[in-house]
């Protein structure tokens, strides 16, 4: 539905049109500053067509210019492409925080613009005849085999900006953004290989403890045991049990192809000097 506020009448005289019927959120988590500027230079377009986008002048076909309320339109659903403008890539949409992209439809576009459907199928006619926006439809196929038509790739082109005298600021600001993408996509793979250690970890440990357990109900009370060897199932500190238990975790993740009994003999001479120079055993699997 037309915003009513915004929607411009052709007995009215000249509209108001420096902002958006939704307009954009601007400053800390808005959109960049230079998006903001060139939504609001397109104002310029509205007074003097050909010193600013002589191909969306001419983009009717005609030799005559737009009429006003038609520059109105395209005017702004193009702001409303700005609005919506990734800066690394130039398309229109939102992106996902799994690094996917939605695209958006020409009714969403057309709302954001504060202008009806028919006008923004007009607008869009002549947004694409001008180089404005490229466009790339899209489809999908179900389980029954039929195609349903999905939201267009759209894409503006550097040029827009350089039209406005923005080109410099845009390659500075796209450097920024890419950037951006690369350390956010890297932090993120970085939290998950270390979710994934530490959950490797705690899975290991709770295996060495269940097996010191079994351990410990499978060693002999009645001192037969071989005290040559270094019986880790009777140990009388359980601190020195704690941290060999932490130790042979962290040696796991470092080691993986070590055994069980290279991991225990590791971390008790590592952890227990007087284990050091003993003939060393591990407890037996029940």
């Amino acid at each position: 539905m037309v915003d009513s506020t915004h929607a411009p009448d052709r007995a009215a005289g000249p509209v108001d049109v420096s902002c958006l019927p939704f307009p954009p959120r601007t400053g800390v988590g808005g959109i960049p500053r230079i998006l903001t500027t060139l939504i609001d230079k397109l104002d310029a377009y509205l007074d003097d067509p050909a010193d600013c986008l002589p191909s969306l002048k001419v983009a009717n076909g005609k030799p005559r210019q737009q009429r006003r309320d038609r520059r109105f339109a395209c005017v702004q659903l193009l702001r409303a492409h700005v609005k919506y403008l990734d800066l690394p890539s130039l398309r229109v949409g939102i992106p996902q925080g799994d690094g996917n992209f939605m695209s958006v439809t020409l009714r969403f576009l057309a709302r954001q613009a504060g202008i009806g459907l028919r006008r923004a199928e007009r607008a869009m006619r002549d947004l694409q005849s001008a180089g404005l926006v490229r466009t790339q439809q899209r489809c999908e196929r179900d389980e029954a085999g039929h195609y349903r038509g999905l939201a267009s790739l759209r894409q503006l082109p550097p040029a827009l900006f350089g039209a406005f005298g923005l080109a410099k600021w845009l390659k500075h600001e796209r450097s920024k953004a890419i950037l951006r993408r690369y350390r956010a996509a890297a932090a993120a793979a970085k939290e998950g290989r270390r979710e994934r250690e530490a959950a490797q970890g705690a899975l290991f440990l709770e295996s060495m403890r269940h097996q010191l357990e079994r351990g410990r109900k499978a060693t002999p009370k009645s001192g037969h045991a071989n005290t040559g060897h270094l019986d880790i199932t009777r140990s009388t500190d359980p601190q020195l049990d704690d941290q060999v238990r932490r130790r042979i975790g962290a040696l796991k993740l470092q080691h993986p192809d070590w055994d069980r009994e290279a991991c225990y003999e590791h971390a008790y001479r590592e952890l227990a000097p007087s284990a050091r120079h003993k003939p060393f055993t591990t407890p037996p699997f029940v």
